[in-house]
């Protein structure tokens, strides 16, 4: 898998786009960055896109990428959501009053943008991925992914506070090279983490111990940029294979 990461950032500042990766330049883990941080060629290669949640910078730039994708392709992007996700999306987002209902432009017949409802914990294929939706526990409903090739696995958190399933389904894993952890705010703000179902550098450490396993490497995401002096040396201080992850990383998995 080569995941190229389009924004890792949990707020949007000059430099810091907000969460997006791109896998195998078809594939998108939530839509952060899925424009601003591609040029249009690229932009209209992205097949799908998996959403984690609803909230703004998770699916920031998915209307723009309609827009500008508008009469580029022969086929629709499909967008991956549980039920709650997608039905969020529709009544909230691109309901034609925030943003043009792309999934009946041009026609409905051959649309922009197509739908496709995921059942949490239920494999599905994506562009020659295996992916499945894992609960986690976050303010709104939210899922991770697992997604695996034929010769790794890989596990995105999206946003989530301590959790317990997605931990269990991932050290069932033979083949798991890496996680994407999601980390938000420093350890002196572990109560407003907790509230808000984020996670600090020491909350962290704690998920990752859940794991049980040793061969994978831990890539933080989602960090605050007004925070971000302090949670990079609060995270270099945890022991074990934890990278911060830097908007225009290129991982080969």
């Amino acid at each position: 898998m080569q995941i190229d990461v389009l924004g890792c950032y949990g707020g949007q500042m000059p430099g810091y786009a907000t969460s997006s990766f791109l896998i195998n330049g078809k594939v998108a883990v939530d839509a952060g960055a899925v424009t601003s941080q591609i040029p249009i060629a690229g932009q209209t290669k992205i097949n799908a896109i998996l959403i984690s949640h609803t909230h703004l910078d998770h699916i920031l730039e998915l209307g723009f990428l309609a827009d500008n994708i508008l009469g580029k392709r022969d086929r629709p992007v499909k967008i991956y959501g549980t039920k709650e996700c997608i039905s969020f999306i529709k009544k909230h987002f691109m309901n034609n009053r925030i943003w043009p209902d792309f999934t009946a432009i041009p026609t409905k017949e051959d649309p922009v943008l197509a739908y496709e409802e995921i059942e949490p914990s239920k494999p599905f294929e994506v562009q020659g991925l295996k992916c499945r939706a894992i609960p986690v526990d976050h303010t709104i409903p939210a899922v991770g992914y697992i997604i695996s090739d034929e010769d790794s696995s890989i596990v995105y958190t999206g946003d989530t506070g301590p959790t317990k399933q997605i931990w269990k389904e991932a050290g069932k894993l033979k083949n798991l090279k890496a996680v994407f952890i999601e980390v938000s705010f420093p350890n002196k703000m572990k109560g407003l983490a907790r509230h808000t179902g984020h996670l600090t550098p020491e909350m962290m450490s704690k998920e990752l111990e859940k794991l049980k396993l040793n061969d994978f490497r831990a890539y933080t995401f989602h960090m605050k940029p007004l925070f971000i002096k302090t949670l990079k040396q609060e995270i270099k201080k945890i022991s074990g294979p934890v990278k911060i992850t830097k908007q225009g990383d290129q991982i080969k998995i």
